[in-house]
């Protein structure tokens, strides 16, 4: 159980350490297009593995006190899915179109 709340802050920390370097990059205007839609892609990622990680347990072994919570996790959990797969498009269009 610990083990899922310690890769739930490492997702985020690296989400925010991610956002933090593109801020960084476009105030100091040293930033290419394509690495910023990269590094939002990642972003994307680490939030659906970090909502995913979460409510991993909740959605798995639901208990009689957690059933009816079990709905609305089901459709987060859905949603930060469609948003992590949004992320893979970002990241994939941010390393093929450099190269074409």
């Amino acid at each position: 159980m610990k083990w899922h709340i310690i890769l739930v802050y490492a997702f985020l920390a690296f989400a925010l350490f991610l956002g933090y370097g593109i801020i960084r990059s476009i105030y100091l205007q040293n930033y290419q297009l394509m690495e910023i839609v990269a590094d939002m892609g990642a972003i994307l990622i680490c939030l659906d593995l970090a909502a995913s990680t979460y409510f991993l347990k909740l959605v798995k072994h639901p208990t009689e006190k957690t059933a009816p919570q079990l709905p609305k996790v089901q459709r987060v959990v859905k949603v930060t899915r469609k948003v992590g797969h949004f992320g893979i498009m970002l990241i994939i269009c941010g390393w093929v179109v450099p190269m074409l």
